[in-house]
């Protein structure tokens, strides 16, 4: 059976100009913990005492997850590990030449007997202790059992192989966790992949089928330069490729959308699973197939994630997905009016990044010459945002001004920090511009009030009946 072990709260937070505080770090391991992960790694607490203070907070939230604190091979650290009340200490230290050489200064024998004496102190202590050889993939092959097996001997029940760098190949990957198998002492081998070359996952996959036991993961795949395997990703392959069924998938997408509001990192619209174009159709191929049969195009059903499919409509567009959408609306067209009006949307979206349903609406009022009302039109609606605390709020209005549709932004006291008044032509523009909008660096949260009516100032002349 595959465990994994999630390293968001440490892995994750070193990823460029992340920072949790500790009430967004609570919630993150409780999310977890929904999730089902067997391992949270709550970060190391002799890097601050603000950090300290979180792994010693998350170890008394009750979780079923074992937790874990990261820490260097220095008795000062693993001191403050234990204090922190942890269950595990996960030890590193480097064993490859390159850092032993020229970080470290250290030879073979003196990295050997560093490793292994603070092994022994940490379970003198009565924790846990997973040893991480740093570089892995890059150590000497028989130092590297040499070291592992010392450090299992010293206590150690758990080896993180470290494919730092993300070197490897998934073959070779393979390969080397046999060889690893077959060379340690019983233990459980732990895999930690970097992404620097997209193999990660991969690498993970091909590393349990050789016979390891567990997969780090972060959220949204973040982490160190490229990062390290998405949870998402992670328990959804295993799910649908594999046959795991231990983890839950319906809060996934929720944890992934938490993690993009609190972290600033923003996923690509590409990326799998979680991603805003996951499943998304556009070319009449595909769109026809999925209107037909949604398994011709897609690897599983988005519901599982609580999702849905979306069919973009544009020149890429087929009879069948403009069908389906006038269907949407309750709109009726023969089908030569039809075929004017998907040859009227491949003509106008020549000229258009995005075509929306009200462009639609209004082709087929043209080639029908019936008037469809069915989206309400001339929307003013206000956004409240709330902005990062480490982001300099002036910072997010520059931005939000340059957006046509922002009529009016003010810096405001209170919940929120800012108050946009926007101006649109519908609904679905309404809906892409919130998108948007929260897409800006350093827009923390967002909530939307549309103005059903606006009326003047007494000082106006008292004018109290003007829809907005």
């Amino acid at each position: 059976m595959v465990a994994i072990l999630d390293t968001t709260l440490r892995e994750g937070e070193q990823t460029p100009y992340v920072n949790f505080s500790l009430s967004e770090k609570l919630e993150i391991a409780r999310l977890l913990d929904q999730v089902g992960v067997e391992m949270i790694e709550a970060g190391d607490p002799s890097v601050s005492p603000s950090i300290a203070t979180a792994v010693g907070k998350i170890a008394g939230l009750g979780l079923k997850a074992e937790v874990v604190a990261h820490s260097m091979a220095i008795k000062k650290s693993i001191d403050i590990a234990k204090s922190c009340g942890a269950d595990r200490v996960a030890i590193f230290f480097a064993t490859s030449s390159i850092h032993l050489d020229n970080k470290l200064h250290k030879s073979q024998n003196q990295a050997l007997e560093i490793i292994c004496e603070h092994i022994a102190y940490a379970r003198s202590l009565g924790l846990k202790v997973r040893y991480t050889p740093e570089d892995a993939t890059r150590t000497e092959f028989g130092f590297l059992i040499k070291v592992c097996n010392a450090a299992i001997e010293a206590g150690a029940d758990r080896i993180s192989f470290a494919d730092t760098l993300g070197i490897l190949q998934p073959h070779i990957m393979y390969e080397r966790v046999c060889a690893l198998r077959e060379n340690l002492m019983p233990c459980k081998i732990d895999l930690h992949c970097h992404n620097d070359y997209g193999l990660a996952l991969a690498n993970a996959m091909a590393g349990i089928r050789a016979g390891a036991d567990c997969v780090h993961t972060t959220v949204n795949g973040l982490g160190e330069r490229t990062g390290i395997p998405d949870l998402a990703e992670t328990i959804v392959a295993f799910h649908n490729l594999e046959g795991l069924n231990q983890y839950n998938i319906q809060p996934l997408m929720g944890i992934s959308s938490y993690l993009e509001k609190v972290s600033g990192f923003f996923l690509a619209p590409n990326k799998p699973i979680t991603g805003q174009n996951a499943f998304t159709h556009k070319s009449g191929v595909h769109t026809n197939g999925v209107l037909k049969d949604p398994k011709t195009y897609e690897p599983f059903d988005p519901a599982m994630l609580g999702r849905e499919r979306k069919i973009v409509i544009d020149k890429y567009t087929g009879k069948s997905a403009v069908a389906s959408r006038l269907d949407e609306y309750g709109i009726e067209v023969s089908p030569a009016e039809l075929d004017v009006i998907v040859t009227r949307i491949k003509n106008l979206s020549d000229n258009r990044k995005q075509l929306f349903d009200t462009d639609i609406i209004e082709i087929a009022e043209k080639v029908t010459g019936r008037e469809i009302d069915v989206i309400p039109h001339d929307i003013n609606a206000l956004v409240m945002l709330e902005v990062e605390s480490h982001v300099y709020t002036t910072s997010v209005v520059r931005r939000l001004r340059s957006f046509k549709d922002v009529s009016a932004v003010y810096e405001v006291t209170g919940e929120y920090d800012i108050s946009a008044i926007v101006n649109v032509e519908n609904v679905s523009a309404l809906n892409n511009l919130i998108e948007e909008l929260r897409t800006v660096t350093g827009v923390k949260r967002t909530e939307t009030r549309v103005i059903l009516k606006k009326y003047s100032g007494i000082g106006n002349g008292g004018n109290h009946g003007n829809a907005g």
